[in-house]
């Protein structure tokens, strides 16, 4: 009796639960989720179940001579303005991630977690915030136990000193370690795979582990990118979904995309974000794969608005081009801007 192996196979597939096929394809880009979606039924129901719009990032601003700071949603093109708390006036952002800020005065010990949102606040043990040579990160929002305070600072030629706090601490937990990695600018930081990737000015990448408290410099050369040391000011890196990629702007020439391929050992060039759209800033960076109708996919938006103030510059890799007219792209502004990406809350508007 012979069995037609192909025709198994097919029915193997087409008959797997409801759960696991909808696994699956939660893993899917939206362009394969929609062509598996035309197989049969269960792959339609399956597909659909998982095919969830992702709420974009808003931007946040703090206005220098104000108490107060500003929401921009990208996708309705709406602002909205909130009132700064006292105790938090002429206080820096450091860095954001999961709708937090991570925030401290200029030369000051006052450091704290705050959510612009709902108005918490989180006061962090003493810890004096150098200007330079210094990067800092969390890994999530303090609100669970899982959350890590990541700061880095090379204190002397040759050392850096990292220092760590989660909710629940008193104290900074210290380490030094023999490396030379921190320049003055452009260092980035992204939390990933339960890991800080650290990048510098050099493009060298350092991981640091929080929960073995081990410090390592990746024997990975630097992405291949022009001689022009001013790329290095338009230098993003973002996570997502594990993946660590970096986006290189200089002026109005076409961003640069590379991938961390830790397998090879290399930077892998892309000329796609396939259906992923990024957002990029100074302090933080968001990534999303199902953006709302009306908003671009594979695209990088980037923290500064054009249009009278009512859209933001977005680069299309399908389109080949910046969606914004040629004087409105101020790459001045655009590097420079203390616009912020943040994820809002699912009840974003209540809180507004």
């Amino acid at each position: 009796m012979s069995v037609n192996t192909n025709e198994g196979s097919k029915n193997l597939w087409k008959d797997l639960p409801l759960e696991l096929l909808s696994s699956v394809m939660a893993f899917l880009e939206i362009k394969d989720n929609v062509r598996a979606s035309v197989v049969c039924k269960s792959w339609y129901e399956a597909a659909v179940s998982v095919r969830v719009t992702e709420q974009p990032p808003w931007l946040i601003y703090f206005a220098e001579t104000k108490n107060t700071y500003e929401f921009y949603d990208p996708s309705n093109c709406k602002k909205y303005t909130m009132e700064l708390p006292k105790s938090l006036v002429g206080f820096i952002v450091r860095y954001s991630k999961d709708g937090w800020l991570l925030m401290s005065q200029e030369d000051s010990s006052d450091f704290v977690l705050f959510n612009p949102f709902t108005m918490d606040v989180v006061a962090l043990p003493f810890l004096h915030l150098f200007t330079y040579y210094q990067l800092v990160g969390f890994s999530c929002a303090p609100t669970s136990s899982e959350c890590v305070v990541f700061t880095i600072k090379d204190y002397d030629p040759g050392h850096v000193t990292i220092r760590t706090w989660s909710p629940g601490q008193t104290m900074w937990t210290s380490m030094q370690v023999e490396s030379q990695f921190l320049d003055v600018d452009h260092n980035n930081v992204v939390f990933s795979n339960g890991v800080f990737y650290c990048l510098n000015q050099r493009n060298h990448v350092a991981v640091f582990d929080p929960s073995l408290r081990t410090w390592n410099v990746l024997d990975v050369p630097p992405p291949r990118c022009p001689d022009d040391k001013s790329w290095n000011e338009g230098k993003f890196m973002v996570g997502y979904k594990g993946d660590i990629l970096v986006i290189r702007t200089y002026e109005n020439k076409d961003p640069l995309v590379f991938k961390l391929d830790l397998t090879r050992g290399i930077w892998e060039e892309k000329d796609t974000l396939g259906s992923l759209t990024i957002f990029v800033s100074r302090k933080s960076c968001e990534s999303r794969t199902y953006v709302k109708d009306g908003m671009l996919r594979n695209s990088v938006y980037f923290p500064e608005l054009c249009y009278n103030e009512k859209q933001s510059v977005v680069y299309s890799f399908d389109e080949g081009r910046y969606h914004l007219r040629e004087h409105d792209l101020d790459w001045g502004k655009q590097l420079s801007s203390d616009n912020i990406w943040i994820e809002p809350p699912k009840n974003a508007f209540e809180l507004v």
